[in-house]
């Protein structure tokens, strides 16, 4: 491949690709859009988000990160990033996470053993206990002081089995670099409809999640911070 050919590639966006990836998932793409704008509005309208407190903006924050990287994963999706998307997605649950760790004035305890911490502080102090990586499973481990059901649980674990090898090297990404045709690589993306078979289980799983992030939003930023909870995450990935 020709400098020329790379530059085109850092710098212009790919359209032939996003055409063919819009023509193989238009009722997915259609399905999305109204989760990720329905999501939005309700973050839009809730307490958190009309809550002028610090704690209560930072949560509301990471609220509209995990929608925000949710819509960034099927974006890179449509350019044949399936690696990045991943990642993206992985940032998704861990933003929701986060959200539900900040949003109650209580002491948590560390995953692997009694020790008890205030989350908020720690996690803006940047101790190694409270740092992203370690989210799911503080959140798995205090999952009854944070009232998050069995099945809020079995969702977090579904999304981290799922996408918590997306940042590292693997077979799954070696394989969706190759043009099956031809058995060329590709450099830097670009979705072919050759590879439709693996990127509609990627679109499948992305809009599994997407159903539940409006619970967690009501979960999390109707009852942030220091209020009653009344909802908890239900569903899980299939």
């Amino acid at each position: 491949m020709k400098r020329l050919e790379i530059r085109k590639l850092l710098v212009c966006d790919d359209v032939e690709a996003r055409e063919l990836f819009e023509n193989d998932f238009t009722d997915e793409i259609d399905e999305l859009s109204t989760l990720f704008a329905d999501s939005l509005q309700y973050l839009e309208e809730s307490d958190c988000a009309k809550d002028e407190s610090k704690r209560a903006g930072i949560v509301s924050g990471y609220l509209h990160l995990a929608i925000e990287s949710a819509v960034t994963a099927t974006q890179l999706l449509s350019l044949g990033h399936i690696a990045p998307a991943g990642n993206s997605m992985r940032i998704s649950y861990e933003s929701l996470c986060i959200a539900a760790l900040m949003r109650k004035n209580i002491k948590i305890t560390v995953s692997n053993g009694k020790h008890e911490f205030d989350f908020y502080n720690d996690f803006m102090e940047k101790r190694s206990h409270a740092r992203a990586d370690k989210v799911v499973a503080l959140v798995l481990k205090n999952s009854k002081l944070l009232s998050i059901s069995d099945k809020g649980c079995e969702f977090l674990k579904a999304a981290k089995d799922f996408y918590n090898g997306y940042s590292h090297a693997s077979h799954l990404f070696v394989h969706s670099k190759i043009k099956p045709s031809t058995k060329q690589m590709y450099i830097g993306g670009g979705y072919d409809s050759e590879k439709k078979s693996d990127f509609k289980n990627q679109i499948k799983y992305i809009i599994t999640y997407c159903k539940n992030i409006k619970t967690w939003v009501t979960f999390v930023g109707y009852n942030a911070p220091n209020k009653k909870i009344q909802v908890t995450p239900t569903a899980h990935l299939n």
